[in-house]
């Protein structure tokens, strides 16, 4: 397999990954078939895939492979015990003894001493932590993450999870350094599924815009390539408050339990320091490594979108806003950077979250129509995951569902450091955007996630 080949699967398994573990299991089970059309053989995609298909009671499906996924590598104990297990519950326990009984044996013939065999150990703690994450076990994926990367200390995935993992278990400005350290090996590797074969003209665009910025800034020498290009902006965390604290929380939490649709907007948001660093953060840092279709593109922290000062805005929106996000810790962050003129937007969605932080960073100057440029929320919500997936999966369907609903739309206008906090089942948009062409023009958003999905009545 060439080397473009197995980067582009690595990419496609580490976003599968995350959408397993947010629970997004059909994008997720989309991805590792893609990634079977890579490697038909390739053992964890097969492994998770098996795991998917046990959850949905297709059991016959999940042994099959369980079975792939341990013949790819006879030598996992992970898929292993995976495909015994499921071969008991299908009936076969005298199958699956010969399999576990196997494994006893190659495990007393094993020297596990060399380079190789540490790497095969690292990878099998690694599989082991995102079983463990599946179940539920987050000290015991925690400890097997950390000695996979003690085995192998270049292995991107095990700081991925590692980080994503202790971000999401209140352990936000740990887990952003173990995210970061992800995209310091990876460096300008992330090609993202979306984007195969060819990356579209948005962005490539974009990353040609964003090297000559960087050489007339000084940033970079001249004789820089593009390609891979990988540097990270100053984002070190402010001595004082990144939030404006002169906001009265009250009052926004008296908007936030009045209002319908659950939302309210915060003007104002940062300090004006913590403004401006998060603004040369995103137009310097090589982190836009996620490529859409609708003409936009995303950063995510495992490709270095964890800066210390973002760790330290999402600790103090926990701390000041409690009240409102009501015991909803901190789920994932994203940013996201629209062109001026290929750009169409996001799709009518609903969020994997339970509160929605999203912030506007882009100087208002830049906006050609300041009545719009923002997001249009509807006053629905998706009541269950099962409709969260079907209708963010439709466009078509969900218009014609909230037409038959008579859903009513709030448009909230684009401005430069406003924040809009909203219950993430509602469906929601990004609204029409006309904002000038420039590097340093093109709008961008914030998204900070909090909690898990909650079921919404009507």
């Amino acid at each position: 397999m060439s080397s473009a080949y197995s980067q582009s699967l690595q990419v496609v398994l580490e976003e599968a990954v995350r959408l397993q573990k947010a629970g997004l299991t059909d994008a997720a089970e989309r991805l590792y078939r893609q990634a079977l059309q890579i490697s038909a053989d390739h053992p964890e995609a097969n492994h998770n895939l098996g795991i998917i298909s046990m959850q949905r009671g297709k059991l016959a499906e999940g042994v099959a492979h369980f079975k792939r996924a341990f013949e790819a590598d006879r030598g996992s104990d992970l898929f292993r015990h995976s495909y015994a297990r499921s071969l008991v519950m299908s009936g076969e326990s005298g199958l699956a003894v010969q399999v576990t009984e196997e494994g006893e044996r190659l495990g007393a013939m094993s020297p596990g001493g060399d380079a190789e065999q540490r790497a095969k150990r690292a990878r099998e703690q690694l599989l082991r932590g995102n079983a463990l994450t599946e179940e539920g076990d987050f000290p015991g994926a925690i400890e097997s993450f950390k000695q996979a990367i003690a085995l192998d200390p270049a292995l991107p995935d095990a700081y991925h999870h590692l980080g994503s993992l202790l971000a999401e278990t209140g352990r936000v400005a740990e887990g952003f350094d173990h995210l970061m350290k992800r995209a310091e090996l990876v460096k300008g590797r992330g090609i993202a599924p979306q984007s195969l074969p060819a990356e579209p003209p948005h962005k490539i665009k974009h990353d040609r815009e964003q090297h000559a910025y960087l050489i007339a800034q000084g940033k970079i020498p001249t004789t820089t390539p593009a390609k891979d290009l990988f540097h990270i902006a100053h984002g070190a965390r402010l001595p004082g408050s990144a939030l404006n604290r002169n906001q009265s929380t009250a009052a926004v939490l008296e908007q936030w339990r009045a209002s319908d649709p659950q939302a309210v907007v915060i003007d104002d948001f940062l300090t004006r320091t913590a403004l401006e660093q998060l603004r040369c953060y995103c137009a310097e840092s090589t982190v836009w490594r996620r490529v859409y279709d609708a003409g936009y593109i995303g950063a995510t922290p495992a490709d270095g979108f964890a800066c210390p000062l973002l760790a330290q805005i999402t600790e103090e929106i926990s701390s000041l806003y409690l009240d409102i996000l009501a015991g909803h810790g901190f789920r994932y962050l994203g940013a996201f950077k629209y062109d001026s003129e290929l750009s169409t937007g996001t799709n009518i969605h609903a969020d994997y979250s339970a509160i929605n932080v999203n912030l506007y960073i882009t100087p208002d100057d830049a906006n050609l129509d300041p009545d719009t440029g923002g997001m249009l929320i509807w006053n629905v919500a998706a009541r269950d995951e099962r409709e969260l997936r079907r209708y963010n999966g439709s466009d078509s369907e969900i218009r014609e569902y909230l037409h038959r609903l008579q859903a009513r739309t709030t448009r909230v206008a684009h401005r430069a450091n406003r924040a809009v906090l909203f219950k993430s089942s509602l469906f929601h948009k990004t609204d029409t955007c006309r904002f000038k062409e420039g590097y340093l023009n093109k709008r961008i958003n914030v998204s900070f996630l909090f909690g898990q999905f909650e079921s919404a009545g009507r």
